[in-house]
């Protein structure tokens, strides 16, 4: 989160700044999801977030347009997931999937050899 603030005339002067330097921009819904800002999703806001590498130069840019007062902490919103979260989670699951699909595996195997046992 880089800005927060009640009035939507200062939301959308820091998202016109921001973005005419070419960074990224986003707000979040009720949901808990983030979506790519643009004008009218910003008046519906109170807050505007950006990636946290670009944190230093969003900074730099609010303080030369003088909104230096409505600059917030580093925060980082509940629901937001790391490259590394989302590829780890992908992971157990693929994890998970290739485990079952082994018991499966093993369970027919199984199944088949006793059929045989008993068959002949």
């Amino acid at each position: 989160m880089i800005i927060s603030s009640d009035s939507s005339e200062v939301l959308q002067h820091a998202f016109k700044s921001l973005s005419n330097e070419g960074l990224e921009v986003y707000v979040q819904d009720l949901k808990n999801k983030f979506h790519l800002a643009n004008e009218s999703l910003v008046e519906k806001s109170t807050f505007l977030l950006i990636p946290a590498a670009d944190w230093d130069f969003a900074v730099e840019i609010l303080t030369s347009v003088g909104l230096e007062e409505y600059i917030t902490e580093c925060v980082i919103p509940e629901g937001a997931k790391s490259e590394l979260d989302i590829a780890v989670e992908k992971y157990y699951k693929k994890r998970k999937w290739t485990y079952i699909e082994a018991g499966v595996i093993i369970v027919v195997a199984l199944l088949y050899f006793l059929f045989k046992i008993f068959t002949n």
